[in-house]
């Protein structure tokens, strides 16, 4: 059900405007306000979806109220929403000026209650369309930063990312480290149990990836088996390679890709390679991915299983 703002300030005349809306074919919830910086306090905690407002002496002094009309307008909370506004019979020009203020649209009094409830009908359709829109955007957006499978974030959005936190690190004397995690043999699980299968393990994964890392932590999927995880909050070398552990040990203790009856599940281990922004040679994400990337292979011939810093031999079981 939408939200539909009466901002009057006879209780009278509100009475009035609310009774002829419930005579609307749509339902809505009415909210009543005196004046304008009323309104604002009710838009701040209510979903408001058109705002009508009636004031009996506009325009007083069209310069005053227009100055007024617009910085209502420019408030967050009505940036948004439709304001049908109710006045007497204007010129095209001062009209015009009403719009240009704020106002979606314009009714001159005297009025037809019909003409009221089709022009606040006509708005609430605008609305809702408007908000089904954004909706679709975010989701648009949301599907082009995920990875489908793991739903963590994509290839993509990590390099977004990484630019984003490297500029921030530089501007406050920040440090990030950045993980490349590689799962152990997994052609291996490919090739015995088929693809539907590592494509489970790959989803379990995820999920463990999310439990473990903390809010402000950043887990993506970089491609095939390989996942990289972003810790963008200063911290000592050893810390870092306490989390790499923690997300290399659970793993191992954990069963993945079983079947709904538990069955069929495998146990592996993870190889885990860091690197740390700023550090001598890593100025962009390319090459903070690359030196992760390079301990990532590092692990890989020392025995998997592993988590080592780039430039640095700190293995820990």
């Amino acid at each position: 059900m939408q939200g539909l703002l009466l901002v009057e300030k006879e209780k009278a005349q509100r009475r009035k405007m609310k009774e002829a809306l419930k005579l609307g074919p749509m339902a809505h919830r009415l909210y009543e306000a005196e004046t304008l910086r009323q309104g604002l306090r009710i838009l701040s905690k209510e979903k408001v979806d058109l705002i009508i407002y009636n004031d009996p002496a506009f325009p007083r002094s069209p310069q005053t109220d227009l100055s007024l009309l617009s910085s209502f307008a420019e408030q967050k909370t009505v940036q948004e929403i439709p304001l049908l506004l109710i006045g007497p019979l204007l010129a095209p020009a001062l009209k015009r000026k009403v719009l240009d203020s704020g106002a979606w649209d314009y009714i001159a009094r005297p009025y037809r209650i019909e003409d009221l409830i089709l022009r606040a009908e006509v708005l609430l359709r605008i609305k809702a369309t408007q908000d089904k829109l954004k909706q679709r955007i975010r989701q648009l957006e949301r599907l082009s930063i995920i990875d489908p499978l793991t739903g963590l974030y994509n290839r993509k959005y990590l390099k977004e990312f990484l630019q984003r936190e490297i500029r921030r690190a530089e501007r406050q004397g920040g440090q990030i480290f950045c993980m490349m995690m590689d799962v152990d043999n997994f052609k291996k699980i490919n090739d015995d149990s088929g693809h539907l299968k590592g494509d489970r393990v790959l989803q379990e994964i995820g999920a463990t990836l999310r439990d473990l890392l903390r809010g402000y932590d950043f887990a993506a999927r970089y491609g095939g088996d390989e996942f990289t995880i972003v810790l963008p909050q200063k911290m000592e070398e050893k810390q870092a390679l306490e989390v790499a552990n923690r997300i290399r040990q659970t793993i191992a203790g954990e069963t993945f890709g079983a079947t709904r009856g538990r069955k069929g599940g495998s146990q592996f281990t993870v190889s885990i390679g860091l690197a740390r922004f700023p550090f001598s040679g890593i100025d962009t994400e390319e090459a903070l991915i690359a030196a992760a990337d390079d301990a990532l292979y590092q692990a890989k011939r020392q025995g998997k299983n592993c988590a080592i810093i780039h430039q640095q031999i700190s293995i820990e079981e």
